[in-house]
């Protein structure tokens, strides 16, 4: 009876079965502007690894440092580069619904770029199975680059 008490309970419990990012990124306004989704309890688990203390990432009760550490998080693991310069990302915010979490982030970009190099090695560290989606639109062209932590970099041409 008890083993069967455990399986109830962990078919209740909300899990995913596979680990994927998806960016997107547009040229507007003299800004890349980038909206990137990810699973909320992989990013509350990453930035909680080394914490002696729980995010909450959404709640009413979250902790105060916890944008800080999603912008830090955030600006180490994604880059876009223009050429050999990386952009400087700024961080905007976050919303957070059940399971996912959008992240709000942009580079300004005073000229349109002809080439982006795209970098996301966001949980290549935390799950084998990780890959990153990143769509980047240009005017009325789009790529896109599918990256792995064999391949955490790529460069679009437009």
């Amino acid at each position: 009876m008890p083993q069967l008490i455990l399986v109830l309970i962990s078919l209740c419990l909300p899990r995913h079965d596979f680990h994927v990012s998806i960016a997107q990124v547009e040229y507007k306004d003299q800004e890349m502007q980038c909206t990137l989704r990810l699973f909320r309890e992989d990013l509350e688990n990453h930035l909680e690894k080394d914490l002696c203390y729980s995010l909450k990432l959404g709640e009413a009760d979250e902790h105060p440092s916890a944008d800080s550490l999603v912008a830090a998080f955030i600006s180490q693991e994604f880059n876009l580069k223009l050429g050999p310069k990386s952009l400087k990302q700024n961080y905007l915010g976050k919303e957070v619904e059940v399971e996912m979490i959008y992240l709000y982030f942009f580079y300004p970009c005073p000229e349109k770029p002809t080439e982006v190099v795209v970098r996301n090695s966001i949980f290549f560290d935390s799950f084998e199975d990780q890959s990153n989606i990143v769509n980047v639109r240009i005017g009325d062209e789009l790529r896109s680059a599918y990256l792995t932590s064999a391949e955490s970099e790529k460069k679009l041409i437009f």
